[in-house]
């Protein structure tokens, strides 16, 4: 009797005469799509080929009021290889976890003492990696304390609606859900009272929102070299043993 019932469905099915429900689309209503462009102003980035990087810039909505949030935390990677944290920017929602993988032949230190989440991850070896929460809002710089060079910053934010911009400058958030915002952005070579002026308040309403133009300067950017995580100035490195893995 089931053969019978499973030939009669598939052959109104194959005929058009069976109506399937559709996948509810509740998921997708009322969200919008918010897109604008960095640029970069007295940039200290030498230009590759005539073209600025733009990459790098985070830029995220905060709710205000009515507006509804939808967390989207999934656990992230940011890989040592070759003497460097890949990638060098990286934004996340609070209460997300980072992994940080060590994929050199040789011993890695990752710690944060500076600001936003406060991390040692001590001496671990090639092939290990080592989780950190993310449970504080803020910018955290990472380093290494055996390799100066290295160096990435995990900005935490206290909401899922956030973008990093590409080489072009270009950004898009996805999926926001109708409310009122107050934009905010950050740029490592930016001062901080410039990125609070480039902040403001938004409406987002189903549909896509386009927010132009956002320009950053980067004058009187100074970068500075950081200590190590005893507070000391690093070693040279042929000063110091390989801590290679047996």
């Amino acid at each position: 009797m089931w053969r019978n019932g499973l030939q009669l469905w598939l052959i109104l099915l194959a005929a058009g005469m069976l109506l399937i429900p559709a996948r509810p689309a509740v998921m997708q209503a009322g969200l919008s799509v918010v897109k604008g462009q960095v640029e970069l102003i007295n940039t200290k980035v030498k230009a590759r080929g005539g073209k600025v990087d733009r990459s790098g810039v985070v830029i995220w909505l905060e709710p205000l009021g009515n507006a509804q949030v939808r967390g989207r935390r999934a656990r992230q990677t940011i890989i040592q290889r070759h003497k460097r944290f890949t990638p060098h920017i990286t934004a996340v929602e609070l209460g997300t976890e980072i992994e940080f993988p060590n994929e050199d032949p040789f011993f890695h230190n990752v710690f944060s003492v500076y600001h936003g989440k406060r991390f040692d991850l001590g001496l671990y070896a090639s092939g290990e990696t080592r989780p950190v929460l993310f449970n504080r809002p803020g910018v955290s710089y990472i380093f290494c304390n055996i390799h100066p060079q290295m160096s990435a910053v995990v900005v935490t934010l206290n909401t899922p609606y956030f973008a990093i911009s590409d080489q072009n400058g270009d950004f898009t958030i996805k999926g926001v859900a109708e409310g009122h915002y107050r934009l905010r952005v950050w740029h490592k070579r930016t001062r901080p009272e410039e990125l609070e002026a480039r902040s403001r308040m938004i409406h987002v309403t189903p549909g896509s929102l386009e927010l132009g133009v956002i320009q950053l300067s980067e004058e009187g950017y100074i970068p500075q070299p950081h200590k190590n995580k005893y507070g000391e100035d690093y070693e040279l490195e042929r000063n110091k043993p390989l801590y290679r893995r047996p």
